[in-house]
Parts: C-alpha cells; sequence; structure tokens
C-alpha cells in the first residue's frame, strides 16, 4: 500500500477513471445490472462524462485517484447529497477500484481520504448507495461501519429507470468518530 498515492483527479484523468470504472463494473455488477446496461457502458462513454464531471471547478464535488506505478487503479467521487435523506448533507457517489487491485486497503484509503475532504467542508453525515443485491460492496460498507438507512430506490441510468434494480442507502452519521477516517500519520 506503500506505493499507492492517492491524489486529487484532473481532466486529463477523465479517461482512466471511465476505464477503472467500466472494467469494474463488467466483473463487480456482471448478473447484478441489466445486460443493456453492462454493455453499453464503455469507457468511451464514460470518458466523456468524466471529462465534464472534471471540468467543473464549483468546488463541491472531489474526485480522488489512486495511482500504483503510474497507473490509475481505484477512484472516488463525493460532495454534496443528491438526494435529501435527513441528517446528512454529503454523498459518495462512486469508489471503483480495479478487480486485480481489490483487497488491499485501496478502497478504504480512498474512501478515508475523500471523508477528511468531506469534514473539512463541514459536511459530516454521509451516505452512500449500493446495488441492492451487491453482497461485496455491502459488506464492504458494513465493514466501515455504514448504517442501512432503510432507504431504497430504483436504479436510474442514463434517463431509464430497472424498477426490478434497487439500491439501497448507508450512512455515516458523522464521519469524524469513523475509525478508517483517522490518517494513519495521526496515530503515530
Amino acid at each position: 500500500m506503500d506505493s499507492v498515492r492517492i491524489r486529487q483527479a484532473g481532466p486529463a484523468d477523465a479517461g482512466s477513471i471511465a476505464d477503472v470504472q467500466a472494467r469494474t463494473w463488467r466483473t463487480a455488477y456482471l448478473g447484478l445490472l441489466p445486460h443493456d446496461v453492462l454493455v453499453g457502458f464503455g469507457a468511451a462513454q464514460g470518458s466523456a462524462f468524466w471529462q465534464r464531471v472534471l471540468e467543473r471547478a464549483d468546488g463541491g464535488d472531489a474526485v480522488l485517484v489512486a495511482e500504483f506505478e503510474r497507473a490509475i487503479v481505484g477512484f472516488v467521487s463525493s460532495g454534496p447529497i443528491r438526494e435529501r435523506i435527513p441528517g446528512y448533507s454529503a454523498e459518495f457517489y462512486a469508489l471503483y477500484v480495479l478487480p486485480e487491485a481489490q483487497g488491499c486497503g485501496i478502497g478504504t484509503a480512498l474512501i478515508a481520504q475523500a471523508g477528511r475532504g468531506l469534514v473539512r467542508r463541514r459536511w459530516l453525515g454521509a451516505t452512500v448507495w449500493v446495488l441492492e443485491d451487491n453482497t461485496l460492496g455491502r459488506r464492504f460498507y458494513e465493514g466501515l461501519g455504514g448504517l442501512p438507512l432503510g432507504v431504497a430506490k430504483a436504479l436510474a441510468y442514463r434517463g431509464t429507470s430497472y424498477p426490478a434494480v434497487r439500491e439501497v442507502a448507508y450512512g455515516w452519521p458523522d464521519l469524524r468518530r469513523a475509525p478508517w477516517l483517522v490518517d494513519e500519520r495521526d496515530r503515530r
């Protein structure tokens, strides 16, 4: 993990971020998302989306990338909450790590760095949406102390609703109390 560097993403990273997302989707969501969604999501389409996100300098959204040997192996996107949930002001929009880089702490390091950024903005309660049938993703957030909020919604993708695919919300009411948020340097 010492050789992994986390940094703020820039517009030049859009293609790599889209590639990480597309490759991760194909592995993590096989059998969970409709075939047309999995096949339709490609790095080229995602690159245009991430280019727009990274060019917006509104000060709210943040995108961080994890690099290993100068290659982006994961990313996290966060900012103000999009759908109101009482007691929560922020949201982790996306967290993806390449399948071959999972299990070595990169996802936790990314979400911790993003969480510190949210706390600096005084957004203390944060949520994340995860596919209801994504047991690995749910287990990951539960392992980080994420609380099931009892809120669910149908997946909406590219203007289409998929009622058979549900997302559920997890949350951290006060990120300052999350043990994974403490910087390792602060523990020394």
